[in-house]
């Protein structure tokens, strides 16, 4: 049952006396599955349901965590254990490993299926035996193709991401919003990846068709980048704001000029074309209604064909050459966003995004987070609102109320608080007992818990009061420069950084917390049936044999964790 072709659908019609044949009951299988396969495909989506994450064991070797996916067809992918593999020993190491840049290999995963088992067959004179089962499968393999623009991920329903330069080295994506209002302001992206030890720069022109800075309103856009005055994480983005024409029912194109190109490595000059054209439709809709109608407006027939033959990919492991091999440097999981978001995440995130801050794709909302420029051209990340805190009317002095917890949105650590009470005169921050004409019948305070990304308010009454309430406006902001600068200082290391431990023994793991005021660390094992590990580091192995990830993870910051393999073995 090896069919991409889903529909149409026909299923048995029973009736007392009916003959039975072998494709009767093969056209029953197909019926529920295809059935199945395309709920799979047009609700759910295509890629990583849960698992699957791939951990790097040895130079060689990697490990693949069970879980569950769904391929371009609906088909379910289900890896029931964790496999660990070679990577010489994967489909497709060659090839990928000897066409082009060896700088880095996909991961793939695709379904497969095969007859298991055997039956003796009754027809006289056969004399056959035939499979008697379908066992459902899947393949890894390698390769070092790169995936087309139009891959589906759940970005792609509101961006379009172009590749305009693509090479062993670099590559150079344009992303646009898919729909944009007439006058209206977004932000128009360039991604880089890098993957040489060598530091690239580039610079070329842009040229838009009904859209224009919004800096300078010029229809020309200046792209420079330079690797040498950054950090060199490999990965980069360059924002630009652009506004929308007047116009409507348009589309705004943005095309690189291919005659500005300059192109260097360590300051050599290199050779390349860059070219492609980005594009967002001018509407006065409103653009998430557009984008809704947008996707439902396609036919079924066209959202099937325009994924077929396109891969999953579960990791990009990057190389580096040693000794006429290649050994592994690092993993990335799911480098191109494939994710199947279940209904219960869905409906998390709509629940809590409010209480704990938007997502950078989500609309923006009273009280969420913003990036703002500051003096001097530094970014710094701001949330604000208001809260109500109640009061008993009749007061007496010296009288504390408290706020509920409020989560400011700007993530876990330090942030600044301030605090302004909102008066019929206005709002006054600081003591008001500065300005003459006003009274100070009482003073506001903050207390922030950085380790779960709140605060709370206090009021303290200075004198007896008829208020019911008073609001409070709060602004949190962080300076994102120094945020990067304190993160990147921060290290967790376990000791000891390996471990081979007999099933059911016991061994004490030591996290080790550098540039962190806050040391406290969260222990985990994974997959989960790996082992156990308590709040001291205490790791104690399962009964199975296997390879396993123990990992700490700081409780302030989660970005920041170390991890180990662990191999069980008798």
């Amino acid at each position: 049952m090896k069919n991409t072709q889903l529909y149409p659908f026909e299923r048995n019609k029973y009736f007392y006396g009916k003959l039975l044949s072998v494709e009767d009951f093969n056209f029953e299988q197909k019926y529920m599955n295809d059935k199945r396969r395309l709920v799979n495909r047009l609700v759910h989506g295509i890629g990583v349901v849960c698992g699957l994450n791939v951990v790097r064991v040895d130079d060689v070797t990697i490990s693949v965590e069970s879980g569950l996916a769904f391929d371009t067809t609906g088909r379910e992918i289900v890896v029931d254990m964790p496999v660990t593999k070679k990577l010489s020993m994967l489909n497709g190491y060659d090839t990928a490993l000897s066409s082009g840049s060896n700088a880095y290999v996909y991961l793939c995963l695709e379904y497969s299926e095969g007859d298991k088992g055997s039956a003796h067959n009754i027809v006289p004179d056969s004399g056959k035996r035939d499979a008697d089962r379908i066992k459902e499968g899947y393949n890894l393999y390698l390769t070092s193709s790169e995936p087309e623009d139009n891959l589906e991920c759940a970005d792609s329903l509101f961006e379009e991401a172009v590749t305009v330069f693509r090479s062993g080295s670099i590559h150079i994506r344009h992303v646009m919003p898919r729909f944009a209002n007439p006058d209206g302001k977004f932000i128009f992206r360039v991604e880089i990846e890098t993957f040489s030890k060598q530091f690239a720069a580039f610079s070329y022109d842009i040229q838009l068709v009904c859209l224009n800075s919004a800096a300078d309103g010029s229809s020309v856009i200046k792209v420079n980048f330079d690797e040498t005055l950054l950090d060199k994480t490999g990965r980069y983005t360059l924002d630009f704001e652009l506004t929308a024409a007047n116009v409507t029912n348009t589309e705004g194109t943005a095309t690189p000029d291919p005659q500005t190109f300059r192109l260097a490595y360590d300051k050599n000059p290199a050779e390349g074309t860059i070219t492609g054209r980005s594009s967002v439709h001018i509407t006065d809709e409103d653009v998430y209604d557009a984008f809704v109608k947008n996707t439902y407006d396609h036919s079924m027939d066209t959202e099937l064909r325009n994924t077929v033959g396109q891969r999953l990919y579960l990791a990009r492991i990057g190389l580096v050459n040693s000794v006429g091999s290649s050994i592994i440097d690092d993993i990335e999981n799911v480098p191109f966003g494939q994710y199947v978001a279940s209904n219960t995440l869905l409906s998390a995130i709509g629940r809590n995004t409010l209480r704990y801050g938007a997502g950078e794709h989500a609309l923006p909302a009273a009280g969420s987070a913003a990036v703002a420029q500051a003096a001097g051209g530094r970014n710094t990340e701001i949330a604000s609102g208001i809260c109500r805190i109640n009061l008993n009317s009749g007061s007496l002095k010296n009288k504390v109320f408290y706020s509920e917890e409020i989560f400011h949105g700007l993530g876990l650590g330090s942030v600044t608080i301030t605090l302004g009470a909102v008066t019929e005169s206005g709002t006054i921050y600081g003591n008001p007992s500065v300005f003459r004409d006003e009274e100070a019948p009482y003073e506001v305070a903050a207390k922030l818990d950085p380790s779960k990304g709140s605060f709370i308010i206090g009021v303290l009454t200075k004198s007896t009061t008829l208020q019911d309430y008073i609001d409070v406006k709060w602004t949190a902001f962080h300076d994102v420069d120094e945020k990067v600068a304190e993160k990147s200082s921060m290290k967790i290391t376990i000791k000891p950084n390996s471990l081979i431990i007999k099933p059911r023994e016991t061994k004490y793991l030591e996290a080790v917390c550098s540039n962190m005021t806050n040391k406290t660390v969260r222990w985990s094992v994974s997959p989960s049936t790996g082992g156990e590990i308590d709040s001291n580091g205490m790791y104690s192995a399962p009964n199975t044999e296997g390879v396993y990830e123990v990992i700490a993870q700081s409780a302030v910051y989660p970005e920041v964790k170390a991890s180990i393999m662990v191999v069980v073995r008798g």
